[in-house]
């Protein structure tokens, strides 16, 4: 039987699960304090989009270029000036732990993923080649035009995660929304025969992003959810396959432990203004949970909170519905990894399929009021929940322990790991 208490932890990447705050709220007057509810926040999580860091080149939705549009454009040298300046004074404690995002969605660096509206970067492609070279034929400037766009962009994003993690090492480091499985069809989602299942030809792509994910100190998918009809199942399957994709190319990364996987969750839904309700919390922090990320980034690029009212929407928000549910999926992480892994590992889904989330038992567990406005989790988990898990999930080990963990796993004896793990704060009583 365990007894636990959870209090907010400090950042440490060897806790079975995070739930990390990236919404940027901060003049939202009357908002509840992320931490509260163990949100990590406070610089923990830095993200960098198109126009906060260096010169990366793209066009804007009226087709205006920034810094040249193209990749083929853009200059190193000034690029990477910019981002030391942009880096120096955006995080100015060099030493600080956290997460370090860069979402640069305006294209991709592969030719043929730039579908749809990101079209105009092979057409201007084209073109621009087409003005050195105008008696070649079109076979060979769609050719040369993939080869020089490509070229271009993969050196952007190597040379700028280069320098991000040489001036801000203390950061995972990565680039957003990748992987990707473009398993997302607003037309096709909500139908009975939608899979969501991670194409091969998309898996094969990913694969070709090595450069990418070897350079990489954490992935950083992301979900982005529409508002379905109750009973369709077709946001669990884009999210459960979007995480599996994510752990897939962490396991291939070829370092020797899988890297990490924050998915960006998306706090409110694609085509309305509405905050996700807790079944699709489930859905994509609880999946992510279970599936055995190493954690959840709440985010929205800007949040339409500028009114006392849509303040506290929000608010009210994040007291009732996502505060509680973080707490509750963070503690029973914690409690499972206590007592499946010895506090030396993760809860995993041992089918990933199967819906089976980490959730504390209802009859056996309160969410109490605690600290400004928050509130933790206090009950005792009994020994009938403890032998659902270890039906249901298997361990995997923190990195660091990984050896040492699988020598006490037949040892067991809960008297030597009911300890505190880390910076985390939990109590468990051994009985």
């Amino acid at each position: 039987i365990w007894a636990a208490l959870i209090n907010p932890v400090t950042l440490s990447f060897q806790l079975p699960f995070l739930v990390l705050w990236g919404v940027p709220d901060k003049d939202c007057l009357g908002r509840p304090d992320p931490a509260a509810f163990g949100m990590e926040w406070e610089g923990r999580v830095a993200i960098f989009y198109e126009d906060t860091l260096g010169l990366y080149p793209y066009f804007t939705a009226q087709d205006r270029p920034v810094n040249g549009g193209l990749p083929q454009h853009t200059s190193l040298d000034l690029h990477l000036q910019r981002v030391e300046g942009d880096l120096t004074a955006s995080l100015p404690q060099a030493g600080a732990p956290g997460l370090g995002v860069l979402r640069w969605q305006e294209w991709t660096p592969q030719w043929n993923r730039n579908r749809e509206i990101k079209t105009k970067y092979l057409v201007e492609s084209r073109a621009l080649l087409r003005r050195f070279f105008p008696d070649w034929s079109t076979e060979e400037v769609e050719k040369w035009s993939q080869v020089d766009f490509e070229a271009a962009a993969q050196s952007i994003m190597m040379e700028t995660l280069q320098e991000v993690k040489r001036f801000r090492p203390q950061r995972l480091w990565g680039m957003a929304p990748f992987p990707n499985c473009y398993n997302f069809d607003s037309t096709q989602i909500a139908l009975a025969n939608y899979t969501g299942r991670c194409p091969a030809a998309e898996m094969a792509l990913n694969d070709e992003l090595m450069w990418l994910w070897k350079r990489s100190g954490a992935l950083y998918p992301a979900l982005s959810l529409e508002k379905l009809p109750e009973g369709t199942k077709g946001t669990w399957l884009y999210a459960t396959n979007q995480i599996r994709e994510a752990l897939r190319v962490a396991a291939l990364a070829g370092t020797t432990f899988d890297l990490p996987v924050f998915p960006l969750i998306k706090i409110v839904y694609i085509t309305s203004n509405s905050f996700l309700s807790e079944i699709d919390l489930v859905n994509t922090v609880g999946e992510s949970a279970a599936m055995g990320a190493s954690g959840v980034i709440i985010w929205e690029k800007s949040l339409a909170v500028k009114t006392q009212k849509s303040c506290s929407e929000f608010g009210s928000y994040v007291r009732q519905v996502l505060g509680p549910y973080a707490v509750n999926v963070t503690t029973a992480a914690r409690l499972c990894g206590v007592s499946l892994c010895q506090g030396r590992g993760r809860c995993v889904r041992k089918k990933p399929e199967d819906p089976t989330y980490l959730h504390l038992p209802s009859a056996h567990f309160m969410l109490l009021p605690h600290g400004a406005e928050g509130v933790r989790a206090t009950g005792e988990l009994p020994t009938a929940y403890i032998d659902l898990w270890k039906k249901d999930f298997r361990c995997k080990w923190f990195e660091a322990l990984e050896g040492a963990a699988a020598d006490q796993e037949s040892a067991g004896g809960c008297r030597n790991f009911c300890e505190p793990l880390l910076a985390l704060t939990l109590i468990a009583n051994c009985k």
